[in-house]
């Protein structure tokens, strides 16, 4: 079973874009799915749900976040 949250990296590749580009689309929320998130030691977390972006590449799904 694929795990449920994919890298950054993952959907750059899949995407042909740089791991910068989705990283930060996801911090400005212009990135229709996943979401990032700061952590105390000032660093970024970034979660993109396989299932959302699946759909968001089947062209299911492309304005609203999941």
């Amino acid at each position: 079973m694929p795990t449920e949250i994919i890298s950054v990296r993952e959907a750059a590749r899949r995407l042909g874009r740089g791991t910068a580009t989705i990283e930060q689309a996801l911090r400005t929320g212009t990135f229709p799915i996943g979401t990032a998130y700061k952590t105390a030691a000032d660093r970024y977390v970034y979660i993109i749900p396989r299932k959302a972006f699946e759909r968001f590449m089947s062209g299911e799904l492309t304005q609203a976040k999941e």
